[in-house]
């Protein structure tokens, strides 16, 4: 039978033995030492010169004194004298003089929350309570990560196309906004009024980019409200707009690659034809408001059919100025037209010969 127990080497008592009480306390002194340990030092070498009686200290390396030849052992005052026992891999010590919890790895001390043992933990809560589905909780003010000298990036990664990774964003605990891979691998954002009926406010197409306005998905800007009804195919979609100004609701859909129009039942009409050619048309009810003729590099204005690089159906209207605000010739360029208001002459039009305005009536300069 051994005499000492295998970790704690606690004396046994013998049978039979005389004065049992010595291999008792003696055994009883070891605990003390080293159960519920703290250290007032893990760097010391020599000593105190007038210890207290309890306490303990690790003896570094280079021990001298009282300590010589006890390097990396726990020394404990005790009944006068300094009793030293062996340290084992895995024993917790509080580090009086940091302040923190250290763990002996049978070389070193080591921060207890260092190194690997956290990995793999079952859950982690920080100022909050983690649970089997939320196996990581943080209850903060603001969370931050920072880069570890170059880039950084947040990765949610799912197992496969059908399911989700995304942010939710909570009011109460009920879902009201929904950013991500919701399902599948385009990108979604989704809104929900109550955390149950969740609507696709709007989609980009993962293979081409292509951006869709989900199903009832509504936006206002300015006095224009936008009310995308429906997307029922990658190249098909509709939508509604209302406006006061224009007195009607308008429907915007695309066709394919060929046509996109914005029309209404009066008075306008934008409508963009032969996509290849890039001809452009804004009309109303009868004509042509507007329309580039790519083929001609012609724009008409008011007109079906425009004969000139600018031709305009109707009487143009130019910028007026007055004498003392007249803009720079030099810089709008010779050929430019203005109005000027108060020429000494009267109300005239005026050209730019590239350095300074003069009257369309007789050439003169402005003045």
């Amino acid at each position: 039978m051994p005499l000492t127990t295998q970790n704690l080497r606690l004396p046994y008592l013998a049978p039979a033995q005389a004065q049992k009480h010595v291999t008792h306390n003696e055994a009883l002194r070891a605990l003390d030492a080293v159960v519920q340990l703290s250290l007032i030092s893990l760097t010391q070498t020599a000593p105190p010169a007038n210890p207290a009686e309890g306490v303990r200290y690790f003896v570094a390396a280079g021990a001298s004194g009282d300590w010589s030849g006890q390097d990396g052992k726990l020394a404990a005052r005790q009944d006068g004298a300094w009793m030293f026992y062996q340290i084992q891999p895995g024993w917790q010590a509080w580090d009086e003089a940091t302040q923190s919890l250290k763990v002996w790895d049978g070389m070193n001390w080591q921060d207890a929350g260092a190194g690997d043992t956290l990995q793999n933990m079952n859950m982690i809560g920080i100022n909050s309570a983690a649970d089997a589905t939320n196996r990581l909780t943080v209850s903060s003010d603001t969370v931050v990560f920072n880069h570890n000298g170059n880039g950084i990036q947040a990765k949610l990664n799912k197992n496969i196309s059908t399911d989700t990774a995304s942010f939710l964003f909570q009011n109460a605990w009920s879902g009201r906004a929904e950013i991500g891979l919701s399902g599948d691998d385009d990108f979604h954002f989704k809104v929900s009024a109550n955390g149950f009926d969740w609507m696709d406010a709007l989609t980009i197409d993962k293979d081409n980019g292509d951006i869709f306005f989900g199903e009832r998905s509504t936006f206002s800007q300015s006095l224009v409200r936008l009310d995308f009804l429906e997307r029922d195919s990658l190249t098909n979609l509709a939508t509604r707009i209302d406006n006061s100004n224009f007195g009607g609701a308008w429907t915007l859909y695309r066709n394919g690659t060929a046509q996109i129009k914005l029309h209404a039942t009066a008075p306008y009409e934008f409508n963009l034809q032969n996509v290849a050619s890039h001809d452009f048309i804004v009309h109303g009810v009868t004509d042509n408001l507007f329309f580039i003729d790519a083929g001609k590099s012609c724009v008409g204005i008011n007109t079906a059919s425009p004969k000139t690089t600018l031709d305009v159906n109707g009487p143009i209207r130019m910028a007026g100025y007055s004498v003392a605000g007249l803009p720079s010739a030099a810089t709008h360029g010779a050929g430019a037209i203005i109005y000027v208001s108060n020429e000494s002459g009267g109300a005239v039009l005026a050209y730019s010969d590239g350095t300074d305005w003069r009257r369309v009536t007789d050439r003169a300069v402005v003045s």
